[in-house]
């Protein structure tokens, strides 16, 4: 299963600074001041025209130096339109005669590529976009370099030399140029906007846990330090329905839903895991939605069920939305940045909004079937009817479509739906001081929903002999519940019914048991006979039944009874 971590990972970088300000900071070669207020490809005033002189005996460029490069592969990214020039390009170069570029054919749209001397494995991809603007990429690996350069330019299409650049001397040729990056991340998405300062943008690590291995997760609360500790994560068996919900693709690149009036680039930026494996949608076609549809069959229509996924906005987009589909329509409309907007259709049984680190969140809605053993599925971006530009979308990972009334870990399908077992935790109680008779729980721990998970149990193995802290049914959580031979010896409520946090204590001695939850009354039975205890099971009952789905955060556990007062105390928020 998967976890958010305590690690942290570099999610976005850009080590131009100004990157859409080249009038300062970028130094110019046979080019006359650049030119701003020019319209650029998000719609905003912020492109700059460049004009070569007169005096032009190299090509005419803007660049940047000093820029200190590690040994690694890098991409670099820039948005050119054509004025007068037939070509323009970018170059990144670490020491004389040693350099890559990426050139590009305005009126053909295509791209071209090489590299010189230790900088070695160079790559291109150009992108059409509205208004006759290009994205243009380059990829290259670098050895280190401390005093590396960074060129943009236009050229009447002769290649660039080992220096960086052509040598070309035309005047008066014009291109314009916007949103310039160079990241080690190698996204291929202009996603760290600079001004005086380089930009490094972390966001808490997605990771897979190898087999038998417990989950100890994190809220995504941090960017450079480890976000507060949830807890070991337990969760109930679940499948994720959907056969490409990693990045959307199928092993022949081909997206597994239908996209309407939205373009698919697979790989194209870091998602959640650290990792280069986010699929970016990029709104075409005009005023109209822009979204993507699927079919889930094989469904129980008497059950819940809730998509989920993770997704990062980008150019202009502000919102996105859910919807299940399934005799009813059931949506939600989220803003990325404040949370839920409003319903889509009628509204679900619930949703949940989760930001996860660096402009990502994870959003989920839940609805129960009414339509039969089908679902249609949608996902918009911005919701309604949209002008699009061409450019702006957003970035999609983890898909998920299961059963149950809340998102789980994401599982992380490629090929077919995948399924993950129970979680299983438990303590042979002959590793501990406990002996076995009067004694007291205490349970620190958050619930994802009102299921019928169980906090942690005390029993010999069976679930006839126990102790039992913490249940959670519709309308009742059960702060003691205890059996001997299977006779009910001590039933201890309270009528509460919200999910998150939840601190549970529960003491027992011969006919004297106490129980209280948060701080509250501490509620007594004088019925009580001691079982035979063996085990500690955390997050489901010996049988693995009742999974709690959630976090046990802390559990304390002793051989004497507490009295009231220090129930209380151990379980106030």
């Amino acid at each position: 299963g998967t976890y958010m971590s305590s690690e942290k990972s570099l999610n976005s970088e850009n080590l131009l600074k100004n990157s859409q300000d080249y009038s300062s900071v970028w130094a110019k070669q046979y080019i006359a001041d650049p030119a701003g207020s020019q319209t650029a490809p998000d719609g905003s005033s912020t492109a700059f025209k460049l004009t070569s002189t007169s005096e032009a005996s190299a090509a005419p460029t803007i660049y940047q130096a000093s820029l200190n490069l590690a040994a690694t592969t890098h991409t670099a990214i820039v948005h050119l339109k054509a004025g007068t020039a037939s070509h323009g390009f970018i170059s990144i170069r670490t020491s004389s005669g040693n350099s890559a570029y990426a050139m590009i054919n305005f009126s053909a749209g295509t791209v071209g590529n090489g590299h010189y001397g230790t900088v070695t494995g160079s790559s291109s991809t150009v992108t059409a976009l509205g208004s006759d603007w290009f994205k243009v990429t380059l990829t290259a690996t670098t050895v280190a370099a401390t005093n590396a350069f960074v060129f943009i330019g236009s050229s009447d299409g002769t290649v660039p030399t080992s220096s960086g650049y052509p040598m070309w001397t035309t005047s008066g040729q014009t291109i314009f140029v916007w949103g310039a990056q160079l990241s080690s991340t190698n996204s291929k998405v202009y996603d760290s906007p600079t001004t005086t300062q380089i930009s490094r943008e972390y966001a808490p690590l997605l990771k897979e846990a190898s087999a038998d291995a417990p989950r100890f997760e994190f809220a995504a609360d941090g960017q450079s330090d480890a976000g507060s500790p949830l807890g070991l994560l337990i969760e109930s068996s679940a499948s994720n329905l959907l056969p490409y919900g990693h990045n959307g693709y199928n092993s022949s690149n081909n997206f597994s839903m239908t996209l309407v009036d939205l373009i698919a680039s697979q790989n194209a930026a870091v998602s959640p895991s650290g990792l280069l494996d986010a699929t970016l949608l990029t709104d075409t076609g005009g005023l109209t939605q822009h979204r993507f549809d699927t079919g889930i069959s094989g469904l129980d229509s008497s059950k819940k069920y809730t998509l989920s996924g993770y997704f990062k906005a980008t150019g202009t987009t502000t919102s996105m939305s859910l919807r299940i589909s399934s005799g009813n329509t059931y949506g939600a409309e989220f803003n990325f940045s404040t949370g839920y907007v409003g319903t889509y259709g009628a509204a679900p049984e619930s949703y949940t909004f989760a930001p996860v680190g660096n402009g990502w969140i994870r959003v989920s809605i839940t609805a129960r079937l009414v339509g039969g053993s089908t679902a249609s599925l949608r996902i918009n971006t911005n919701l309604g009817d949209v002008q699009s530009d061409d450019y702006s979308g957003m970035l999609i990972y983890g898909l998920q479509f299961e059963e149950g009334s809340s998102p789980s870990s994401v599982l992380l399908t490629s090929g077919s739906a995948l399924t993950r077992a129970s979680d299983s935790c438990s303590v042979d109680l002959s590793a501990t001081n406990y002996s076995g008779g009067e004694g007291s729980l205490v349970v620190d721990l958050s619930i994802n929903g009102r299921t019928s998970g169980i906090g942690a149990v005390i029993s010999d193995g069976s679930t006839e002999n126990y102790y039992q802290v913490g249940q959670f049914a519709s309308s009742l959580t059960y702060i003691l519940y205890s059996e001997l031979n299977n006779s009910v010896q001590a039933n201890i409520t309270q009528a509460e019914t919200s999910i998150g946090a939840k601190k549970l204590a529960a003491s027992w001695a011969t006919n004297d048991v106490s129980a209280c939850i948060d701080g509250g009354a501490v509620t007594t039975d004088t019925s009580n006979a001691f079982p035979l205890l063996t085990d500690l099971d955390i997050g489901s009952n010996p049988t693995g039944a009742a999974v709690l789905n959630g976090h046990v955060k802390r559990l304390s556990l002793f051989n004497v009874t507490l009295s009231d007062v220090e129930l209380q105390s151990l379980t106030t928020i």
